[in-house]
């Protein structure tokens, strides 16, 4: 069974995006989110919640009930995370703010990847805007 590749890519102070293949759905939960989740739970790291909660999420939903995770586990991962250590299943994960201008005319840097920068550029199409998301301890608590 074929599924979609979901990806949630977190960098401290900037915030936690996360992405799934098909369809296409992007959402984010900013800095500033996860700062006031942290203050509403002392002693949380709210990066470190997210990872955690993300990777129990996929190992439920993978379709193979045996990699699971069990609660220790869970606070295993968030405690590693707290602690600075970083986490990954990508091959690469690169993280960078970047600005339009200047954006177009560096095509020497570009190669090979010109098309999709410039489906994601500037002059791009708009597609539609990032979901912002809230962090919520119970289900259908968000505002």
């Amino acid at each position: 069974m074929a599924g979609s590749q979901f990806y949630v890519i977190g960098k401290k102070g900037f915030g936690v995006l996360f992405l799934r293949t098909s369809p296409l759905r992007v959402a984010s939960v900013s800095h500033d989110a996860i700062v006031a989740y942290e203050a509403s739970h002392p002693g949380v790291d709210g990066y470190a919640r997210i990872a955690a909660a993300a990777k129990a999420m996929m190992a439920g939903q993978d379709g193979q009930p045996e990699t699971a995770l069990d609660q220790i586990q869970i606070q295993g991962i968030e405690a590693l995370i707290a602690g600075g250590a970083s986490i990954s299943e990508a091959d690469f994960a690169l993280v960078g703010e970047v600005v339009d201008a200047g954006w177009d005319f560096n095509r020497v840097i570009q190669m090979p990847i010109e098309s999709p920068l410039q489906a994601v550029g500037p002059s791009g199409p708009v597609a539609g805007k990032l979901f912002e998301a809230v962090l919520a301890d119970k289900p259908n608590s968000a505002p």
